[in-house]
């Protein structure tokens, strides 16, 4: 019988010890949740504030490039197109942390309807090719014939395709990118995009989509970027119940990007 009175102190002891652990790490995790939502509304004022001189920045960059206020110097030229693309850049980020802020607090909002992936992925190549063949890649199609109508949002969408493309002409020195669309024979329509760029490691390629993911053989070829991109198109797709993923042989070997979306029925 003392035993049992024994054993039995000893369990309430110890129930006693895991509640206080228990009431610790709850305490805890309201801080840290406290915490998490401080730090996206700084984020979300902060992007938000640095927006409009962004914009203040590159409308009068744009002016000056066009002769709005006379004739400029042909030196200065160069100059400011490397304001303006460096302002593109920069403006990027912004969105990209914006992005990221509304996904984290749940105010990401998506407006769905129909539209034609046909048309979408036809304009956003078209956005494409003077970068690409300034670049000295060849830019190679295989876009499906016809209508691939999807029920989603448009402009998410088009944030998606526009990030996997610039990831492949950034990361990609010499070569080739190539962008296609084709039906699925489940009722699904797929895009992809696939370099002769720097590739993806196994090990980056575990991280890939996760928040400041970047590759560490990025560092060597001196390509600037947040790794935010990936992870927002990531929530991008899914929320919209599509699928997006990548493969790459290795480094050095190119990459494949892949995202899949339910057509609109009888397509």
């Amino acid at each position: 019988m003392p035993n049992q009175i024994n054993d039995i102190k000893e369990a309430n002891d110890k129930i006693r010890e895991l509640q206080k652990t228990v009431s610790l790490l709850e305490k805890n995790n309201d801080k840290l949740r406290i915490n998490g939502e401080l730090k996206n509304e700084f984020i979300s004022l902060a992007t938000h504030q640095i927006r409009s001189p962004l914009g203040a920045i590159r409308g009068y960059t744009s002016l000056l490039l066009d002769g709005d206020y006379g004739e400029i110097p042909e030196k200065l030229i160069e100059p400011l197109n490397i304001i303006l693309k460096s302002t593109d850049s920069l403006n990027k980020t912004v969105n990209d942390f914006l992005d990221v802020s509304r996904i984290e607090q749940g105010m990401m909002r998506y407006y769905m309807k129909d539209f034609d992936m046909h048309d979408l992925v036809l304009e956003v190549v078209d956005e494409f090719r003077i970068g690409i063949k300034n670049k000295g890649l060849e830019l190679k199609l295989h876009i499906t014939r016809g209508s691939c109508f999807v029920h989603d949002d448009k402009a998410k969408m088009k944030n998606v395709l526009v990030n996997l493309i610039d990831n492949s002409i950034k990361y990609t020195q010499s070569g080739f990118v190539e962008i296609g669309l084709k039906k699925n024979v489940n009722n699904k329509v797929l895009f992809y995009v696939k370099d002769s760029g720097i590739g993806i490691s196994e090990e980056t390629m575990l991280q890939l989509f996760q928040k400041f993911s970047r590759a560490k053989e990025v560092g060597k070829s001196n390509i600037l970027g947040t790794g935010l991109g990936l992870y927002v198109a990531k929530k991008m797709v899914e929320a919209q119940k599509g699928r997006i993923w990548a493969t790459s042989d290795g480094e050095g070997k190119g990459s494949q990007f892949y995202v899949e979306l339910e057509l609109v029925k009888n397509q």
